[in-house]
């Protein structure tokens, strides 16, 4: 047999990349076994090889089983020797050839065998139809791979896909052109439930047939390097997810750094011993307000936490745990805005105690409430409870003046006693990652709609980082929450006080504000607020109860919290998304 010619664009290829998100960074991946093809040894009949991608398109659609069908269209214009066959990476070596389907400008191609050039993959025989010198071509591959969904470690109720389409030996590509990757998910999974893994989505839409796809574009870039995407999304529908356990994605962390730790141990000791330090004496000064809690190593993490318990958990200063409790009970309707310079709030009709003669003990209140909200289609979480009672008594009492020591003591402690069983560092680990993930996920959207959209539900995680503002302005459009936009909206635009955003015909597009500069936002009119609350309560005037022996429960509640964009925030019953 004559010897063949071999097109070798895709000898060094990578695709279908796929895992869950690593455990101390939710938006990477503790990826399975790579399978990267070495070139082969030089061969000088494949030198005259050159050709351009200018279009390389990668669909994929993640099916109930777990698996994925993946869809190429690239495109060649051919400037070197006629090619003749094409050799395309696979994600694993379980594929079934005979379900392969693969053409060449619209020509079947029924010559499809196992590679022998590349560790994982196949090659594609294009016979007749060869692309020769100076000509365009359109190579068209469909097939299944199983096995593709992984479980997302940092959010149980979720899954993960990470995908990295073919690319190509820079020693045969000229000029540049553009890399499309599509991601179709189940029909029942909405485009607010699906978050990114470290590169955010070029677009993110509903397809024709209800399925959310989600879209990275790269334009003219040289398809010589993997372009890896991630994409984390609910579970739901999916009948088969890989799970992976910390012990696998312990080893394959070790084979990675081991070779790296021989070479540096010795650099790496003093710095190890300086960062404890330098953290040690961090710690030190670091004012603390949460009551002493047992570490349980292993013992798992506390999930379902709201955004003021995970506040309190990472101990962010209490100035701004209670606007959160505040502002969430505003957003329910627990509560309403009298006044907002300083902060005055009411207790709504519907959820007013203190003058039931048929409400004769706290449990009864507090039960009543409960029954409340939930006729309102809301909840009320234990530690709002003594918040209400404070205001309802106090009416008329700006929040800065009110003696909030008491409720806010009642949320610390009640945080310490869910912390029993769990482990603590990883938990805090866990809720700083919900936070960094809904922070870049805000940051991501760039239409004003949906970024508001995103906030209305995400705000109070998105304001647990310390450079929040940022994200609440676009242009001259500053974000106000719906409960601020809400405010004597009926009223010819005029807000309580006259101090809120006046509104415009699209809600919460105002910026201007009747009381300075700094308050002519969201954000610095809180900031504002907690400031004003610095006197009313300090870190130091809360106790430090000894704790209460742990047991060894390792439950958690149903609720999950993680995402975000995988960036991401709150996914809890009565609270989130």
């Amino acid at each position: 047999m004559a010897k063949r010619r071999r097109f070798t664009a895709l000898l060094i290829t990578m695709t279908a990349m796929l895992s869950l998100a690593a455990l101390a960074v939710p938006a990477q991946a503790a990826l399975p076994a790579s399978h990267s093809a070495a070139a082969p040894a030089p061969d000088p009949n494949l030198q005259t090889y050159s050709f351009t991608v200018p279009e390389l398109l990668m669909d994929v659609t993640v099916l109930p089983d777990g698996s994925t069908r993946i869809v190429y269209d690239i495109t060649f214009q051919n400037q070197g020797s006629p090619i003749d066959i094409v050799d395309i990476g696979t994600p694993n070596d379980e594929y079934d050839l005979s379900q392969m389907v693969a053409s060449i400008d619209g020509h079947p191609l029924d010559d499809i065998r196992t590679s022998t050039y590349i560790d994982m993959g196949v090659e594609v025989h294009l016979d007749n139809y060869a692309i020769g010198p100076g000509k365009t071509g359109k190579l068209h591959m469909e097939f299944v791979s199983p096995k593709m969904v992984y479980a997302d470690t940092t959010n149980e109720e979720n899954a993960s896909l990470q995908i990295t389409p073919t690319w190509f030996d820079s020693s045969l590509i000229q000029g540049t052109g553009n890399i499309e990757i599509r991601v179709r998910l189940l029909p029942d999974i909405g485009p607010d439930e699906v978050l990114y893994q470290d590169e955010p989505f070029t677009d993110k839409y509903s397809d024709d047939r209800g399925n959310t796809v989600v879209v990275w574009r790269y334009e003219n870039v040289r398809p010589t390097e993997a372009y890896r995407v991630g994409v984390s999304f609910p579970r739901r529908g999916i009948t088969q997810v890989i799970e992976v356990t910390f012990w696998d994605i312990l080893g394959r962390w070790l084979a990675g750094i081991l070779p790296f730790l021989f070479v540096c141990i010795p650099i790496l000791i003093p710095i190890v011993i300086v960062f404890l330090v330098v953290r040690g004496i961090i710690r030190a000064m670091k004012p603390n307000y949460l009551p002493p809690i047992a570490q349980v190593e292993g013992g798992g993490i506390k999930r379902g936490l709201t955004a003021p318990e995970a506040a309190a958990l990472l101990e962010i200063p209490l100035t701004k745990v209670i606007p959160l409790v505040i502002f969430g009970m505003l957003e329910k309707g627990l509560i309403r805005q009298t006044d907002d310079d300083p902060l005055t709030v009411e207790v709504t009709e519907a959820f007013r105690v203190a003058e039931r003669a048929d409400l004769n003990d706290k449990g009864a209140r507090q039960r009543y409430r409960r029954q409340m909200a939930q006729q309102a289609g809301s909840v009320i979480h234990a530690y709002e409870q003594p918040f209400l009672d404070l205001i309802e008594a106090h009416p008329d009492t700006p929040l800065e003046k009110m003696a909030v020591v008491k409720p806010t003591q009642e949320l610390v402690d009640e945080v310490a006693k869910k912390m029993q069983g769990f482990d603590l560092s990883d938990t805090q680990d866990y809720y700083r990652r919900v936070i960094d993930r809904a922070m870049e996920q805000a940051a991501a959207l760039g239409d004003i709609e949906e970024r508001e959209a995103y906030l209305d539900k995400y705000l109070p995680w998105v304001m647990m980082r310390k450079d929040y503002r940022p994200v609440m302005t676009m242009g001259s459009y500053n974000y106000w929450p719906l409960w601020a936009r809400q405010v004597r909206a009926g009223a010819a635009g005029a807000a309580v006080g006259g101090s809120m955003s006046k509104p415009t015909s699209r809600a919460g597009r105002a910026s201007t504000s009747t009381f300075g500069d700094v308050s002519a936002s969201f954000a610095g009119w809180t900031e504002s607020t907690m400031g004003g609350m610095a006197a009313a309560i300090l870190p130091t005037r809360l106790s430090k109860p000894v704790p209460v022996s742990h047991t060894s429960s390792s439950g958690g509640s149903s609720c999950a919290c993680a995402c975000a964009g995988c960036a991401c925030a709150c996914a809890c019953a009565g609270g989130g998304r």
